[in-house]
C-alpha cells in the first residue's frame, strides 16, 4: 500500500455530478433543476460492500459522476451555489484525499463532507482544512438492519459515535437515513427523534432499487417526511399500531409545507438523486406548487389518518 502522501500526489482528477458540471462550465448538458449545492466525489473504488448501494463505474444512485481534472473542476467555485458537498467512498487514504480536494477548492463557500465515521483527530484535521460540517450515512434505522445491509464498514456504534463526534467538532452534523430498507415507521421515528435530541440534522432518502426490490410506498415516505419535519420543530405527535403509523397529529397543514423538500445540510437540494426526471419525485429539489402540495398531502392520507386542529 502506498503512503498517503504519494496517493495525494496521484489524485489529479475528481468526479463531479452531472448536474454540477454544467454550472462550472465543464459540460454543456441540459439540467432540469439547478443544483443549489455543488456536488463532488473523491475515490474510485469503495471497499464497503453495502447490499443496497447503487454505485457503478460512473454512477451513484441515479446520478452520473464523470471525472474531470481537479484544477479545472475547482478553479471557479465562488458564488456558484450556496454550498459545496464532497461525497466520499470508503477506502484507505480517503481523509487525505478530502483534505487535498478542500485545499484545491480554496473558496469561502461552506463545504460539507459526506463520509463514513472517522476519528476525532481526522475530523479536526478536516475542520482545520476548511470543512464546515460532516454528514454520515448511517442509512439504516436499527442495528439489526445495519448488520443485514452494511458490510465491510465500521460497526453500528462507530457510526453513532461518529455523528456525535462530528457534532462536537463542527457544532453540527447530518445523519443520512434511508426509508425502505425494512424498518417500521416506529423505527424511523425513533432514530429521527434520537438524532434531533442530540442536535443532529436528519437527511431523508428513499430506497433506490436499481438492482431489484421496490421503493417505499409514496404515502409512507411522505408520512416519514412529515414526521421528520415535526420532530425537528418539536411539534406534532404520532400513534402506532404494530410498528405502523396509525395517526398523525398536526396543528395544521401549513406546518408541513417544506416537509417534502430535500432535507439535510443547508442549501442542499440533490436534484433527482432518488428519482427519475419524469417522476415520481420523492424529495422535491425546488419550491412546490399548491397543486403539488395538495397532491402529496392526499398521498399521506392514503397511508395514515391525519388529525389537525386547523385547516
Amino acid at each position: 500500500m502506498c503512503p498517503w502522501w504519494e496517493k495525494v500526489a496521484m489524485m489529479d482528477r475528481i468526479r463531479v455530478s452531472s448536474g454540477t458540471a454544467p454550472l462550472l462550465g465543464l459540460a454543456e448538458w441540459k439540467i432540469d433543476v439547478k443544483p443549489t449545492t455543488l456536488y463532488f466525489m473523491v475515490g474510485e473504488k469503495c471497499t464497503g460492500k453495502c447490499a443496497y448501494c447503487t454505485q457503478g463505474k460512473d454512477f451513484l444512485s441515479r446520478v452520473r459522476w464523470p471525472s474531470f481534472p481537479v484544477e479545472n473542476a475547482t478553479s471557479n467555485l465562488e458564488g456558484k451555489a450556496g454550498r459545496i458537498c464532497i461525497q466520499s467512498l470508503y477506502y484507505n487514504g480517503v481523509v487525505e484525499d478530502i483534505i487535498e480536494a478542500v485545499k484545491k477548492m480554496n473558496t469561502s463557500t461552506p463545504i460539507s463532507v459526506s463520509m463514513n465515521p472517522t476519528s476525532r483527530e481526522n475530523m479536526e484535521r478536516l475542520k482545520e482544512a476548511g470543512v464546515e460540517r460532516v454528514g454520515i450515512g448511517i442509512d439504516c434505522c436499527t442495528e439489526e438492519l445495519f448488520n443485514r445491509w452494511k458490510k465491510n464498514v465500521p460497526p453500528w456504534n462507530e457510526y453513532l459515535d461518529g455523528l456525535r463526534t462530528a457534532k462536537s467538532v463542527f457544532g453540527n452534523a447530518t445523519a443520512h437515513i434511508i426509508i425502505g430498507l425494512g424498518e417500521s415507521d416506529e423505527d424511523a421515528v425513533r432514530i429521527m427523534r434520537d438524532m434531533y435530541r442530540q442536535g443532529i440534522e436528519v437527511a431523508l432518502f428513499s430506497y433506490t432499487p436499481l438492482r431489484g426490490g421496490e421503493p417505499p410506498e409514496m404515502g409512507r415516505y411522505r408520512a416519514m417526511q412529515i414526521a421528520r419535519c415535526l420532530i425537528k420543530k418539536g411539534k406534532g405527535s404520532f400513534e402506532f399500531e404494530d410498528g405502523k403509523m396509525k395517526e398523525l397529529h398536526i396543528d395544521g397543514y401549513g406546518i408541513c409545507r417544506e416537509a417534502f423538500l430535500t432535507s439535510g445540510c443547508p442549501s442542499c437540494n440533490r436534484p433527482f438523486y432518488n428519482e427519475r426526471v419524469g417522476g415520481p419525485i420523492y424529495n422535491y429539489p425546488r419550491k412546490m406548487s399548491d397543486e403539488e402540495f395538495k397532491k402529496e398531502i392526499n398521498e399521506v392520507k392514503k397511508y395514515v389518518r391525519i388529525c389537525t386542529s386547523s385547516p
